[in-house]
């Protein structure tokens, strides 16, 4: 059988260019080898009818392979975008890319993200394939399945709706997490931000979530969330105290006012919201780890706590221009490297506490205030921007060297050849005081596709 290869430009070595053909490479690879497998069956098939013409082989015709790619549907909105209730109780941290799941036609049930935060200045990018799953009422039951993975950490859940009574929910999930803990492993040396390489952090999770709808658009939920650590050396200096495997016990009550609706992948936001919720942990253990001389400063307490307050209003007009704003204080007490509360990165569709212009999760601390400011608007049908604004006090922090910092950023939304998303933004940051630092910058890239 005849050999057909398919040849792109050179890819260049480094830069957010190449990050675009490796994201564009990945998804093109499996539909464009199927059709010409699919081509050359026909043309062998056509050899063995007797009597048939055999016709002279031909070069493939880059342009018409480019459009016929660009027919091909990668990802289908709803027709009708329906004001949906934005769920807060989640756990500690954790991402959030529902937007795309929710705003997807009834049709699609996987999703694949592709994103990269890339710093201008250097350092080390992150790339990060993401896959969210999700099916409704499994095995003709009221209960929903989903699956998410992404990085190191994998999560399955199940939602019971209506269960155990009329009002309420519950939600059971799951959780993995491998060799650098979804970024537990991020620690504070000097004045620098470095990771953790000198052992590994996992965990398993369990988490239950009942949810109680009460009378006008509140709610409560009670969450119980068990971890399990373990610790695995990997370069160790000679008089390194490793961390001891344990297990911590959060329970956490949150009380939401839910008048606050978000619409499509562009998360148009509209209402009010306030989520208030607090945790009490307990440890199993707690050890001072880390080197003789510079032992882990957190806390060697076998109990925490973790608490936060969000305020968030959010003003749509002309069916495209979104004003949003959003205010959040994070504290705690007696919190080590494992639950301190962190904020940072410019990664916008998630609902992380971000800080643009920095990397993700790049601030550990005790307790801070955030606000983040965020204006988009439709350039074209296919083209949004989106303008952003951040600013962050450090109350009680385990980096004496910073207590305020700000952040801006401006992106791109495009729907590009067969529906397919595009996220593109430039994200500047800089710390404040108590001494101005440099102007960071940050770019990220992001795509999804469904089937």
């Amino acid at each position: 059988m005849r050999q057909v290869y398919l040849q792109f430009p050179p890819r260049p070595r480094k830069g957010p260019a190449a990050l675009a053909a490796a994201l564009m490479a990945v998804i093109l690879s499996v539909p464009v080898h199927t059709a010409l497998r699919a081509q050359e069956a026909a043309s062998e098939i056509k050899k063995d009818v007797p009597g048939a013409k055999t016709a002279a082989p031909k070069k493939p015709v880059r342009g018409k392979l480019l459009k016929d790619l660009s027919k091909r549907e990668w990802y289908r909105q709803k027709e009708v975008q329906k004001k949906q209730h934005i769920e807060n109780h989640r756990t500690q941290n954790e991402a959030d890319l529902s937007s795309l799941k929710k705003s997807a036609h009834e049709d699609i049930e996987s999703i694949i993200v592709l994103l990269g935060e890339i710093p201008i200045a250097g350092g080390k990018p992150l790339y990060a394939p993401v896959f969210l799953m999700d099916k409704k009422n499994i095995c003709g039951s009221n209960s929903d399945f989903s699956l998410k993975w992404v990085g190191y950490k994998i999560s399955a859940g199940i939602k019971q709706n209506n269960y155990p009574w009329k009002r309420t929910s519950l939600r059971e999930t799951l959780t993995g997490s491998f060799l650098y803990a979804s970024g537990t492993n991020i620690g504070f040396y000097g004045d620098q931000v470095k990771e953790e390489r000198r052992f590994y952090t996992n965990y398993t999770s369990q988490n239950i979530t009942l949810n109680v709808k009460t009378s006008g658009s509140t709610s409560i939920s009670f969450t119980l969330d068990s971890r399990q650590y373990f610790f695995q050396e990997r370069k160790v200096p000679d008089d390194f105290v490793m961390p001891k495997n344990h297990v911590n016990i959060f329970p956490r009550l949150d009380l939401n006012l839910e008048k606050l609706t978000e619409t499509g992948i562009d998360q148009l936001t509209q209402g009010v919201g306030v989520e208030l919720w607090g945790g009490y942990g307990i440890r199993s253990r707690w050890e001072d780890w880390g080197e003789e001389t510079a032992l882990e400063n957190g806390s060697p307490a076998r109990t925490f706590g973790i608490y936060s307050g969000t305020l968030t209003l959010g003003a749509l007009w002309a069916g495209h221009h979104n004003l949003v704003l959003r205010g959040r204080y994070k504290g705690g007490f007696d919190n080590d490297f494992l639950t301190r509360p962190r904020f940072g990165g410019t990664i916008d569709n998630a609902r992380l506490d971000v800080v643009h212009g920095f990397p993700i999760d790049h601030f550990r601390v005790n307790s801070f205030a955030l606000a983040n400011l965020r204006y988009g608007f439709n350039i074209v049908k296919r083209l949004r921007l989106n303008i952003f604004g951040d600013y962050a006090h450090i109350f009680d922090t385990a980096l004496d060297y910073t207590t305020d910092a700000v952040g801006a950023a401006y992106g791109f939304r495009i729907l590009a050849w067969g529906g397919l998303p595009i996220w593109i933004s430039h994200g500047m940051g800089m710390k404040l005081a108590p001494r101005q630092g440099d102007l960071e910058h940050m770019v990220v890239f992001m795509t999804a596709a469904g089937w």
